[in-house]
């Protein structure tokens, strides 16, 4: 029995096989209840349980290795992999080993994806974020071996390669940090005879989101004009966003991230450079549906 569990003790894999460079993990039970109630009595009548779920968040740094997208997946755009499903082996070992070995462990089987995200900062390491849902939780007999140490290079600010495709508001400025979120809004699907559901469905539209943040070097010089007959103004037009990262080894493309070419400008924020001392910064919002491939 161990005494705690830390980073070296603990290893998630997902669909057999171990995730490299995986940095935290957490799952959660959730038994939804429903109460019934009866005339004559204050009391509760019963506390029903109507969809117990388990979600499960794993993240991980970006090092050339496989996404977690793509290993619950396969990888490719959100509509083709909207109805994948993987199992996920959760274990824990003894505290006082170099590595992961003899682990007692839980599975969740038939795990859906229902978020990623992606984070490239100018100060650290890039990260990717992705959550499950499901309706399955046991104790398994499975080990979680330990990952190699494969000395692979953590992606960072360097990483990121200048052939990305960029909306015109951030092409040429100095961008510090780029964030790619889309939420799945899984949804239940339930028959008679069967008390766990049979589906749960992406909800389309599905929306997918892309921020960049630049260090300012002047003002936005964004214009909003609704005076304009006709047309509706001088607002900016839908753009395409791929953004690419590096292969330390050779300069190839190891990851890309294809929004397609409608995305739009929902917003943009100037903002800092205060008296406290600090810079200031332009954030520019981008959205769009449906589109987002994850290669790499």
């Amino acid at each position: 029995m161990a005494n705690r569990v830390f980073y070296a003790s603990q290893g998630v894999a997902i669909s057999g096989v171990t995730v490299a460079g995986a940095q935290s993990v957490g799952v959660q039970s959730n038994f939804n209840l429903e109460q019934a109630f009866q005339l004559g009595r204050l009391g509760i009548y019963d506390n029903i349980v109507t969809n117990p779920e388990v979600t499960v968040t794993v993240s991980k740094v970006l090092d050339g290795e496989n996404t977690i997208y793509k290993m619950a997946t396969g990888g490719g755009t959100l509509i083709s992999n909207a109805n994948d499903q993987c199992d996920i082996l959760i274990g824990v070992g003894s505290d006082t080993a170099a590595a992961l070995s003899g682990t007692a462990a839980i599975e969740m089987t038939g795990m859906y994806v229902t978020s990623v995200s992606y984070t490239l900062p100018v100060d650290g390491n890039f990260t990717e974020e992705v959550s499950f849902v499901g309706d399955n939780k046991s104790v398994s007999t499975g080990v979680v071996t330990a990952p190699t140490a494969s000395g692979n290079t953590v992606l960072r600010r360097q990483h990121y390669k200048t052939d990305s495709v960029l909306p015109v508001e951030v092409s040429g400025q100095n961008i510090t940090n780029i964030t790619i979120n889309a939420d799945l809004g899984r949804e239940t699907m339930f028959k008679l005879g069967q008390f766990g559901p049979f589906h749960r469905f992406v909800n389309f539209p599905l929306e997918v989101t892309c921020e960049f943040e630049v260090s300012a070097t002047g003002l936005d010089g964004v214009e909003v004009s609704q005076d304009v007959v006709c047309t509706g103004g001088n607002l900016p037009a839908i753009q395409p966003i791929t953004i690419n990262l590096c292969d330390p080894s050779d300069g190839t493309t190891s990851y890309s991230f294809n929004l397609g070419p409608s995305n739009r400008l929902t917003s943009v924020n100037y903002q800092g450079g205060d008296t406290g001392g600090g810079n200031a910064t332009i954030t520019y919002s981008y959205t769009t549906y449906n589109d987002l491939d994850i290669s790499g």
